[in-house]
């Protein structure tokens, strides 16, 4: 009785579907200041720490994290 081949290659992994993070809510808003800083002057336009301070203040989000936003900007702005 012969074995059926056994590949020695395990098999690849499911991709995953991205999970929801705390940041979604706020993505519009930061998308929304990124977009009016195209049309702004270069000393007048919002840096990350202001971006944040900003959905901080104006929309009380306390779960958030700086370094979260500040990730999420630097990707949105390539993409914009």
């Amino acid at each position: 009785m012969q074995r059926a081949p056994v590949s020695v290659l395990r098999e690849p992994r499911k991709k995953m579907q991205p999970r929801d993070t705390r940041l979604d809510s706020y993505q519009p808003l930061i998308d929304a200041i990124l977009e009016a800083d195209l049309t702004a002057p270069r000393k007048q336009r919002h840096t990350a720490k202001r971006i944040y301070d900003r959905v901080l203040d104006e929309h009380n989000a306390v779960d958030i994290y700086h370094q979260v936003v500040r990730g999420y900007i630097a990707d949105r702005r390539k993409e914009i």
